[in-house]
């Protein structure tokens, strides 16, 4: 009887040896474009930024644009665009406006977001842009 518990055991554990290895080997493929213009902008100004992006490695998506003053630092969202099913042959994709808030080197980036549902939930970042800078100047 032990013997065959040992048996049992011994088979379950290759088994999920195997499923995991099975999964490290898959590669998603996802695309993203995204668009900033004008590239110097005056402080105060709003302008337009527009991107889509799809993956084949999650369910639910949305494209969001986040942005950040100079080289460094924190990326802060600024907006997303609505939930899509890729498997329903939709991309996500987003187009809306940015306000140059100060003075300086204002880059900006697209980042395709997958998400947990249709109505939200937790979100992970599935790929990003290059980041796109824009010259705020007075």
């Amino acid at each position: 009887m032990f013997q065959n518990l040992a048996r049992l055991l011994t088979v379950g554990a290759m088994a999920g040896t195997v499923a995991v290895a099975g999964i490290g080997t898959a590669s998603a493929k996802s695309s993203i474009e995204f668009q900033a213009s004008p590239h110097a902008q005056h402080v105060g100004q709003w302008f337009s930024v527009h991107g889509t992006g799809v993956s084949d490695d999650s369910g639910w998506q949305r494209f969001c644009v986040q942005e950040h003053y100079g080289t460094s630092g924190a990326w802060q969202t600024v907006w997303c665009g609505r939930i899509v099913d890729p498997t329903r042959g939709q991309d996500a994709t987003g187009y809306g406006w940015v306000r140059a808030g100060h003075q300086g080197v204002l880059e900006l980036r697209g980042v395709l977001e997958g998400v947990q549902s249709s109505t939200g939930g937790r979100t992970w970042i599935e790929t990003e842009s290059a980041p796109v800078a824009v010259n705020v100047v007075r």
